[in-house]
C-alpha cells in the first residue's frame, strides 16, 4: 500500500508540475489532485474528471485558460503547502478533504478523511483536530454542511477506508460507537481489534483478500480460538455486507442483535455473581 502511495504521489508531482509549466502563474492545487497526492482513496462516484488537473482560486475573475487544467472557486481558508523542488503550492490535507465534500458522498467523504488520519504514521498527514478546526475557520464554503456529517464517522488511527466504513455501520446501528484497533492482551503478545466492544467483548474484523492465502487463515484461526478463549465474540465482516443498501441494513441489523444480546448477557452475569457473592 505505501508502494503504491509513493507511486501515485510521484506521478501527481508530474502532472502538476507540467500544469504549472504551461501556467506561467504560481498554481494551486486541489481536489483530485490533492487526494492522490496526499495518499488518500480516489471516491468511487466522483462528479470531478479524473483527467483533468484541479486549480484552486479564491475568486471567479481569477480563473485561466489553461490546457488540461479546471479552475475551481473555493472559498475556504486557504492553507496550501510547498516543497522546494515542486512548481505549484497543493491544499493542505484538511482543505482538501474540504473541497471534496459536493463531489462525493458522506460515506465516501468519511473514507478520506480517515485515510489521512491514518495509523501508520508514514501515511498520517492530519488529525482529527485539524480538520474540525478547518470546518470552524471556514463559514463560507460550498460543502460545509456535509463536511460537518462526515466528521462524526471519521475515526483516527485505522488501516484502511473499509475500516471506516464498518465504524459507520457500526455508528448508525445505535449501539454506541466502536473503539477502533482496540488492543487485546495475549500474554506475551497482543492483537489488535479492527472494531470492538470492549463492555461486552464484541468485536468486529474486516476480511480483505489477503486473508485468503492457506497461511493467513491458519493464523487467523489461531487468533480466533486464543481470542475465544477469553470470552471475546468475533464477527467477520466482508465488503459484501456493504455492496447494497439492504446487504449494509441487513449487517446493522445482525451487529446490533449481537451485541445487545452480549450486553444482557454480561449484565446477567454480573447480577448472578453479586447475588452469588451476597448470599455466602
Amino acid at each position: 500500500m505505501r508502494e503504491g502511495i509513493v507511486a501515485d504521489r510521484r506521478m501527481e508531482r508530474e502532472r502538476c508540475n507540467a500544469a504549472a509549466r504551461r501556467t506561467h502563474a504560481p498554481l494551486h492545487i486541489g481536489y483530485l489532485n490533492a487526494v492522490r497526492y496526499w495518499g488518500a482513496p480516489v471516491p468511487r462516484d466522483c462528479s470531478l474528471d479524473a483527467s483533468s488537473v484541479h486549480a484552486v482560486v479564491s475568486e471567479a475573475g481569477m480563473r485561466r485558460r489553461v490546457k488540461g487544467v479546471v479552475f475551481h472557486v473555493f472559498r475556504g481558508a486557504e492553507e496550501y503547502r510547498k516543497e522546494s523542488y515542486e512548481s505549484f503550492w497543493v491544499s493542505s490535507p484538511a482543505m482538501t478533504w474540504a473541497q471534496m465534500a459536493p463531489h462525493c458522498g458522506v460515506e465516501d467523504l468519511a473514507a478520506i478523511g480517515a485515510a489521512m488520519l491514518s495509523r501508520d504514521t508514514r501515511r498520517k498527514v492530519a488529525t482529527l483536530d485539524e480538520l474540525k478546526g478547518y470546518v470552524d475557520a471556514s463559514a463560507r464554503f460550498i460543502g460545509r454542511k456535509k463536511c460537518l456529517a462526515a466528521l462524526p464517522y471519521i475515526v483516527e488511527n485505522t488501516d484502511s477506508p473499509p475500516e471506516t466504513q464498518l465504524f459507520g455501520a457500526l455508528a448508525d446501528t445505535g449501539v454506541g460507537r466502536p473503539t477502533p484497533n482496540y488492543r487485546v492482551e495475549m500474554g506475551d503478545s497482543y492483537v489488535l481489534l479492527d472494531m470492538a466492544y470492549p463492555d461486552c467483548k464484541v468485536a468486529f474484523e474486516y476480511q480483505g483478500y489477503y486473508h485468503g492465502g492457506p497461511d493467513q487463515m491458519l493464523s487467523d484461526a489461531a487468533r480466533l480460538n486464543r481470542l475465544q478463549a477469553r470470552g471475546w465474540v468475533i464477527v467477520y465482516v466482508t465488503a459484501d455486507n456493504f455492496r447494497t443498501v439492504e446487504a449494509r441494513r441487513t449487517f446493522m441489523v445482525m451487529a446490533r442483535t449481537i451485541v445487545m444480546r452480549q450486553r444482557y448477557l454480561a449484565a446477567f452475569c454480573r447480577t448472578w455473581l453479586g447475588a452469588e457473592n451476597g448470599s455466602r
